[in-house]
C-alpha cells in the first residue's frame, strides 16, 4: 500500500488576533496544494483515503490537492493530528481502512515521521528542511495499516511546491 505524507501548505499569517489553529493558506499555498494534488493524480498516487489535521490551513491543503482527483478519497479529519509527534501519527496511521492512505499534517511530526518510516531518505535537498507543501510518497509491503511500522516505507517519490512551479515556468 502507498502512504502519502503531506504538510500543509504555505498559511497565512498577516491577522495575528487568529489562533494557530485557525489559520488560513495564502494565495501561494492555495496554488500549492493544487499542484500537489495534481502531481499525485498524474504520477499514479492519488490516495483512497485522507486522514487530515482539524488545523484549517490543513484542511484547505486537504481540499485542495483531492480537489481534481477522479476519484474523491474517503477524508476523515482527526484532531489528534494537529502538531503530532510521529508516534501520534504512526498510531493514527494504524487506524487507517485498507487503501492507499495521504495524512496532511504539520511539521515537526510529518518530516520525523518520513525521516523514521524511511530506511533511505530522499536524496532531494529540501527533504530535510520538509518545507510547506512538501509531500513523500511511499510504499509498504504490508497487508493492514495495523502492520505499519518504522523502517517498514519504500521511497517512491518525494517533491515539494517549488519544484512544481519550476516545472511550469520551464
Amino acid at each position: 500500500m502507498k502512504l502519502i505524507l503531506t504538510r500543509h501548505t504555505k498559511s497565512d499569517w498577516d491577522d495575528l488576533s487568529l489562533d494557530d489553529h485557525d489559520r488560513p493558506l495564502t494565495d501561494r499555498g492555495r496554488l500549492a496544494a493544487s499542484k500537489i494534488g495534481n502531481w499525485l493524480t498524474i504520477m499514479g498516487h492519488a490516495p483512497v483515503n485522507v486522514k487530515c489535521s482539524t488545523a484549517e490551513r490543513a484542511k484547505w491543503t486537504c481540499a485542495l490537492a483531492i480537489e481534481n482527483m477522479p476519484d474523491r478519497p474517503s477524508v476523515s479529519f482527526e484532531v489528534g493530528l494537529y502538531h503530532a509527534t510521529p508516534d501520534t501519527i504512526l498510531a493514527e496511521i494504524r487506524r487507517a481502512p485498507p487503501g492507499d492512505l495521504m495524512v496532511v499534517g504539520h511539521n515537526p511530526g510529518i518530516s520525523a515521521l518520513a525521516t523514521l518510516l524511511l530506511p533511505n531518505r530522499p536524496e532531494h535537498p529540501k527533504f530535510s528542511q520538509y518545507p510547506t507543501g512538501a509531500t513523500t510518497v511511499l510504499e509498504a509491503d504490508i497487508e493492514s495499516w495495523r502492520e505499519m511500522d518504522f523502517s517498514k516505507g519504500q521511497l517512491l517519490d518525494f517533491v515539494v511546491p517549488k519544484d512544481l512551479m519550476a516545472q511550469d515556468e520551464a
